[in-house]
């Protein structure tokens, strides 16, 4: 997750087409149900649900993707550009499902939190404490996600340490995930959320395991730190021979 972004091009603004997009929708369920005197349940409920998978199966995608920009996975499987973009692609699109699973909500009639109670934590009593865990770790996911805009204000090692705060908002959504979800019970729900938690942790334990290499020594360390010991010796002989040459004079 600290990786230095890189240049994406000009990519079409993905987040605010799909926020315009899936209001819209919301909205023209919502007054059609409301002329037609129809009920927007259960739709909107299996919206929720579907929305809600989708989101943490994306801010998982984007954790993914950042812990290997750090490794040399990316080399290994698809390249360090391709996985930086799926962990920009990644992050906006979870920000439109996250305008769907807030909206399907907050219009679903069977269940009584409303516009208030799905962007205000302490709202309601609705399954809690995990549906407020769910808003601190959406408000936190768009804190996060708006930093891309403005990166050049926080710089390198200040962007990078906001955004390691990728860790403890997807265990969040993970935890609301479980404690909030209707099919967590189910046995395909207990599998994905343990199989996405096995990878972030596997991913996690390799990139701590090779910062731990890194201070072993010449013999396990890594070609790039080896080079940069050889440069460092180099400059330090240069060093020595402008040092003796001043001494001559």
């Amino acid at each position: 997750m600290a990786a230095q972004p890189q240049a994406t091009g000009g990519s079409a603004p993905v987040a605010p087409i799909g926020l315009i997009i899936v209001s819209a929708g919301i909205l023209g369920l919502a007054a059609g149900a409301a002329a037609g005197g129809t009920s927007l349940s259960p739709l909107t409920w299996y919206l929720a649900r579907a929305s809600g998978l989708t989101l943490y199966l994306l801010l998982w995608l984007s954790v993914v993707s950042g812990l290997t920009m750090t490794t040399k996975l990316p080399r290994a499987l698809a390249g360090g550009g391709q996985s930086w973009l799926m962990h920009r692609v990644t992050s906006e699109l979870s920000i439109v499902m996250l305008g769907l699973h807030i909206l399907s909500l907050a219009f679903d009639p069977t269940v009584p939190l409303g516009m208030l109670g799905v962007l205000v934590p302490f709202a309601s009593d609705v399954r809690q404490p995990w549906t407020d865990l769910g808003i601190f770790a959406a408000w936190g996911m768009l804190a996060i996600i708006g930093s891309f805009a403005v990166r050049g204000l926080f710089g390198r090692r200040g962007w990078a340490l906001l955004h390691r705060l990728t860790f403890p908002l997807w265990a969040i959504a993970l935890a609301h995930g479980i404690g909030a979800g209707s099919d967590s019970r189910q046995l395909w729900a207990a599998a994905f959320y343990g199989l996405t938690t096995a990878v972030v942790v596997f991913l996690t334990s390799y990139r701590l395991l090779r910062l731990r290499q890194r201070g072993h020594g010449p013999i396990s360390m890594p070609e790039p730190v080896r080079d940069r010991e050889l440069m460092r010796a180099r400059v330090e002989r240069y060093r020595q021979i402008h040092q003796s040459a001043q001494r001559r004079r």
